[in-house]
């Protein structure tokens, strides 16, 4: 029963993080675009300004898996 528990605790938790992922990333990209558009609606910023949030997202988001993946690590070795 317990080992269950663990399972299901560990797949819950891999869904919390990837769905974190992916809108960290999302959201990013389109407040990247919103500033764009607010900054120049006309010219190429809401473009320039969508990919870095795209870049920062991703980058956040890859920084937020590593330290799952250490605090698991470090849970793992306690056990």
């Amino acid at each position: 029963m317990a080992q269950n528990k663990r399972k299901v605790r560990r797949v819950f938790i891999t869904y919390v993080i990837v769905m974190q992922l992916f809108f960290t990333v999302i959201g990013l990209a389109l407040l990247g675009v919103y500033i764009g558009y607010q900054i120049d609606p006309e010219g190429i910023e809401p473009s320039v300004y969508g990919g870095l949030g795209l870049f920062l997202g991703i980058m956040v988001s890859f920084y937020t898996l590593w330290q799952f993946i250490k605090s698991e690590a470090r849970h793992a070795n306690r056990s």
